[in-house]
């Protein structure tokens, strides 16, 4: 048996490095294999870096861009808030002015109704007096002053005279030229004229 078996274990010996071969090389094949594509695979991961790192610092820059606006717009809204801010402060100040204003256009309102009501009062008064005055020298208080102030006239003139006349010892007689002066100063003397009542005093009072 043992004869039998050596030509085939003989053969065996033959083809046994022959098979050791072919492992190693098809190892080999199969590192190579390997190594060429975790070398494609490793560039392919080092491109998807890089494009990702590209993207994010994109990103980052549109994120930088939009937040630099944020603060720009914060700012303006800050600033225009500041602005709305100074402008309620001072309507509240101009309201405050038109409502002391609208105080005081009605005070004064009172006021000039008061005073209306003591002048036509006192018109009704006056005319009241007048009229008393009128009744009581039978003419106008107006003839009447212009008659006081003629004879005012008359005695101041006379007396000058006298006291010229006494001075210088000469006896004219006074009467002609204090006449005479008195037509020069003196107005004529207006007619009596019918006073009017200008208000009633039911007017006056409201009755």
């Amino acid at each position: 048996m043992n004869n039998l078996l050596s030509p085939h274990h003989t053969s065996f010996k033959h083809h046994q490095p022959h098979n050791h071969l072919s492992k190693q090389l098809l190892v080999l094949l199969v590192l190579k294999t390997f190594h060429r594509f975790q070398k494609i695979f490793v560039e392919e991961v080092i491109v998807e870096n890089k494009r990702l790192v590209d993207r994010e610092n994109k990103l980052e820059g549109r994120v930088k861009t939009v937040e630099a606006k944020n603060s720009s717009l914060l700012k303006k809204v800050e600033a225009d808030q500041a602005g709305i801010n100074i402008l309620k402060v001072r309507i509240a100040e101009l309201e405050e002015e038109k409502a002391w204003r609208d105080e005081q256009n009605e005070y004064f309102k009172l006021k000039n109704k008061e005073l209306e009501s003591i002048n036509a009062k006192k018109e009704h008064e006056f005319y009241m007096i007048n009229k008393v005055l009128e009744n009581l020298i039978g003419k106008s208080v107006e003839q009447k002053f212009e008659e006081i102030e003629l004879e005012e006239v008359r005695a101041r003139r006379k007396a000058e005279i006298e006291a010229e006349m006494k001075n210088k010892g000469k006896g004219v007689q006074v009467e002609g030229v204090s006449e005479a002066t008195e037509r020069e100063i003196v107005p004529s003397i207006v007619p009596e004229l019918p006073i009017q009542n200008p208000c009633p005093i039911s007017a006056v009072f409201g009755r």
